[in-house]
């Protein structure tokens, strides 16, 4: 199974809407004699954030677009734009999220995972997803691959 999570531009955690972070970092997690394994497969630049040279509104930024911006078309195609890149994930692990990213991600067959605002460190979001799935009750250890 492959996860995706918004990073910055310093590969840490990116706190806000994925639609605005500047990559995603995609990890393989593999399940092998009831142990999980996780490992970063790629780190992928989004492009719309790299098209809009980082500059997007606060309001996009903070998932708060007012209900004009949300039915505009343009809008709702950025958020689409985002399953172009990490349509082949299982997950979507973020911390904060909009309506229609929401609805974009669900319409591509990737599942929201929110990550509780404390967690500040991917490796600790990972293992927060990982006992929080329902494969918790199946697995006995959770290891690093690197």
């Amino acid at each position: 199974m492959k996860i995706a999570i918004p990073v910055n531009d310093l590969l840490t955690l990116y706190k806000h809407n994925p639609l605005t972070a500047p990559k995603f970092a995609i990890y393989d997690i593999e399940s092998v004699n009831n142990e999980v394994y996780f490992s970063l497969h790629s780190i992928l630049e989004n492009k719309l954030s790299k098209h809009k040279n980082h500059l997007f509104s606060t309001q996009e930024i903070m998932c708060s677009c007012d209900l004009k911006d949300k039915n505009d078309l343009l809008h709702k195609c950025e958020h689409y734009s985002l399953l172009e890149l990490i349509g082949d994930c299982s997950y979507l692990l973020a911390d904060r999220y909009c309506e229609n990213t929401k609805k974009s991600m669900k319409q591509g067959g990737v599942i929201l995972f929110r990550i509780p605002t404390i967690i500040n460190k991917l490796e600790i979001a990972i293992k927060n997803f990982l006992i929080g799935g329902s494969i918790a009750n199946k697995i006995k250890h959770i290891h690093h691959a690197s």
